[in-house]
């Protein structure tokens, strides 16, 4: 039988050792921060359905707010999501691009925000559930911008299937704006 009689280093002076290297330390520390914040913002949208509430106003991810399957002939309120449904009459602020159907000049009474509209452009008109309808109060109008001008819009969001006269259903999401303003 072997007898050992090297002392081995407490836990105290392995991390001295390593503190020394203070420039390592500070390099692995500054990746660690970086890559930290970009994960952390990449999975908080993951986590919170894009929906962050701040201030009694919930910043919601526009594009995150119509990643579901939805049925435009069979759907019902229901299967939209339920963190989704609770913004319903809450307070919302969103970020997107805002699509003009039929109006002239400066201003709009009705008007669609889109997270993308390179989409319509390659991959076909945005799906019902990826939309916000933006409806002016009868007393005012909607700022009209181009629609390759990112916006941001604050209002009251209205979760409520809206259908045409063959049952299709054409809105999902209603915003009455209360500020439209170039991000």
């Amino acid at each position: 039988m072997e007898v050992e009689y090297a002392i081995k280093p407490s836990l105290g002076k392995k991390l001295g050792q390593a503190l020394k290297n203070w420039r390592l330390l500070a390099f692995v520390g500054f990746f660690l921060v970086i890559f930290g914040s970009m994960g952390y913002m990449i999975l908080s949208d993951k986590i919170n359905n894009g929906i962050h509430v701040r201030g009694g106003v919930a910043e919601v991810n526009l594009k995150a707010l119509g990643q579901f399957p939805f049925d435009d002939q069979n759907g019902k309120v229901t299967d939209v999501p339920k963190d989704f449904r609770a913004l319903d009459g809450k307070k919302v602020a969103l970020q997107g691009f805002m699509v003009v159907m039929n109006s002239a000049g400066n201003t709009a009474t009705e008007c669609q925000l889109v997270w993308n509209v390179q989409k319509c452009c390659f991959g076909g008109p945005p799906l019902v559930q990826e939309r916000v309808f933006l409806v002016a109060p009868p007393d005012r109008k909607i700022a009209r911008y181009d629609m390759y001008t990112l916006v941001n819009v604050t209002g009251t969001l209205k979760v409520k299937l809206e259908r045409n006269n063959t049952g299709t259903v054409t809105a999902v999401y209603k915003m009455i704006p209360d500020s439209v303003t170039p991000a």
